[in-house]
């Protein structure tokens, strides 16, 4: 009798450390601050701006005020011919090298408290708009995926993205895709891990042609967090919905509701996230004068870590400078452009005189 409860008392000892144990072990996480900006970086003269702002002197102001969020990680669209501002002001230590000024540069970047890794750009192969449609054949806008480590060995995938503008016919096949390709190489490099797809959509969930639902939340299980926050949880918009929003905030949806920046999540490699905040702020200088011509979205997320579900076999490399895109790339974007432009002037030309006549 004494040996039994010798031998029960063992177990119930055994079973209490154990508990105690795991009942100590603080949970591994924290959160992620990430600010998603179109900068509006084209140098276009103020006069010719839709905003009448100068980019070259708005670009310095840019950088104090991403600086007082104090956020982990920052990214940007846009992003040309004042990135040098951009990276000398930014205070980040990690940031991705530039690809470029227009039309050469696909105009995105990262800015990040955590180390980057496996950089890699890839430009649309598919864009609507010459001298029209916002122009989109004109620059090799597309994606940026940077892996970021955000904990010791726990490296999550971020993208940044920068879709065709406009919502004509051409625009929104063109932008459907784009997705498409932007998922043929997440499906790959990105599968089982956690993903974070953020940036310039250029489309809205009420937009049904754009296929948001069906791409990103249906397909591939993502989250987007204004929709999570601020709409229940429902992706599918009603027209209730926009009565709703529109109501709330009187005037236009842009960089106020469903708008063009968007952030998506998605669980994956023992990272789990929550949208804890979301907003669209729009910034303005002392004179009242708009930094960008959009909103910045700042977007907090808890994540979670699993150790026991983290089991990365990819190699990590930092971005290192290749010659590779100033000896080949360059030329190619520069030539494309130019055909483009003189291929689309006699239509151009044909209409104005139309007009005219």
């Amino acid at each position: 009798m004494k040996k039994f409860l010798c031998l029960v008392l063992s177990v119930v000892l055994c079973a209490s450390c154990v508990f105690c144990a795991s009942a100590d072990a603080p949970e591994e996480g924290g959160t992620l601050k990430l600010i998603n900006l179109n900068v509006d970086g084209l140098p276009i003269p103020a006069a010719f701006s839709s905003e009448h702002r100068d980019p070259l002197v708005m670009s310095k102001k840019i950088p104090p005020m991403l600086n007082a969020y104090q956020a982990d990680l920052i990214a940007v669209q846009e992003d040309f011919n004042f990135h040098p501002i951009h990276k000398k002001n930014i205070d980040m230590p990690y940031k991705t090298l530039h690809s470029g000024v227009i039309p050469f540069g696909d105009g995105l970047n990262f800015f990040s408290k955590y180390p980057i890794y496996n950089v890699h750009r890839e430009a649309w192969e598919e864009a609507y708009g010459v001298l029209d449609s916002s122009g989109d054949q004109l620059t090799p806008k597309g994606f940026l995926c940077a892996s970021v480590e955000i904990a010791d060995g726990v490296v999550i995938d971020v993208y940044d993205i920068h879709a065709d503008a406009d919502d004509g016919e051409g625009d929104i096949a063109a932008r459907v895709a784009e997705y498409q390709q932007l998922f043929r190489y997440l499906d790959v490099y990105s599968k089982d891990h956690a993903v974070i797809i953020t940036g310039d959509t250029n489309a809205r969930f009420l937009q049904l042609e754009s296929r948001l639902q069906e791409l990103f939340i249906e397909e591939r299980g993502f989250k987007e967090a204004w929709i999570e926050l601020k709409n229940e949880g429902r992706y599918y918009l009603t027209p209730e919905d926009e009565a709703r929003f529109t109501a709330q905030y009187p005037g236009s949806w842009w960089g106020v509701w469903d708008s063009a920046e968007k952030t998506f999540y998605r669980d994956g490699g023992g990272v789990s996230f929550e949208a804890l905040s979301e907003e669209l702020i729009w910034h303005y200088d002392e004179d009242g004068v708009l930094l960008a011509d959009h909103a910045a979205e700042i977007v907090e997320l808890r994540y979670t870590i699993d150790r026991s579900a983290v089991h990365d076999t990819r190699t990590y490399k930092k971005e290192i400078w290749t010659p590779y895109r100033i000896l080949f790339l360059y030329p190619k974007y520069f030539f494309k452009s130019l055909f483009l432009i003189l291929g689309a002037l006699p239509k151009l030309i044909s209409e104005k005189i139309k007009a005219a006549a």
